[in-house]
């Protein structure tokens, strides 16, 4: 690995090399993230209702602040705002969504940046190294020695190994962008269904308190 690393040029290898760590280390703490965030949303909503129900508006704060991940904190915030008139309701866990999907998309720009240049720098080192080696012929033709076939073939086959290397980093740094993007694309719309959800259940609960009988005051003896 250490011999490929100087076959290939330090000014070429060195950045790919450093690509490759910030894709495996993005990787691992995105991995991470999304596991902790993620919760299973019809088995939330099941809990959610039976909760409010007995417990009203205090008990699915209480329960959206003991679940971890975005879904979990879009509740809370129209929880902790469900005085308010519908519009702006939707407006504040529109807001908390947003910044929910930015903290898991944190980093996805830096891979697929990475998955796009890499194979670029590797054909750049490439190119760079045939310069040479078509210079060297030029050089053995110019001084009537002749080309060297096994020289020029040997200098052709390092000049690739830049090219092998950026793609090794730029195939899985791609994967990983494309599995990530469908993971947070699957909180985004659990995100939506947790909006009307919320609306419905806090819907549902007002109409059970109006549906609510009320004691009926005894008529007056004559």
């Amino acid at each position: 690995m250490i011999e490929l690393f100087w076959v290939g040029g330090p000014v070429f290898m060195l950045p790919l090399i450093v690509g490759s760590v910030l894709v495996v280390t993005i990787a691992i703490e995105r991995f991470l993230r999304f596991r902790r965030a993620n919760i299973d949303y019809d088995r939330f909503l099941s809990e959610m209702r039976p909760a409010m129900e007995s417990g009203g508006v205090q008990a699915g704060i209480e329960l959206a602040d003991g679940t971890p991940g975005p879904i979990a904190q879009a509740w809370s915030a129209g929880l902790r705002n469900h005085r308010l008139p519908l519009p702006i309701l939707r407006e504040k866990m529109d807001s908390v969504s947003i910044a929910e999907v930015q903290r898991l998309e944190r980093f996805l720009p830096l891979v697929s940046v990475i998955a796009q240049v890499a194979p670029l720098i590797g054909i750049l080192g490439t190119v760079w190294g045939m310069i040479g080696s078509f210079e060297g012929v030029a050089g053995g033709l110019s001084s009537g020695s002749g080309v060297d076939g096994e020289l020029l073939a040997s200098s052709i086959g390092q000049a690739l190994v830049t090219t092998a290397l950026g793609l090794a980093v730029a195939i899985p740094a791609t994967l990983l962008h494309h599995w990530f993007s469908h993971r947070v694309d699957g909180f985004i719309d659990d995100l939506e269904r947790s909006r009307s959800d919320l609306i419905e259940t806090l819907t549902h609960i007002a109409s059970r308190k109006k549906a609510a009988p009320v004691a009926q005051v005894p008529e007056k003896q004559l």
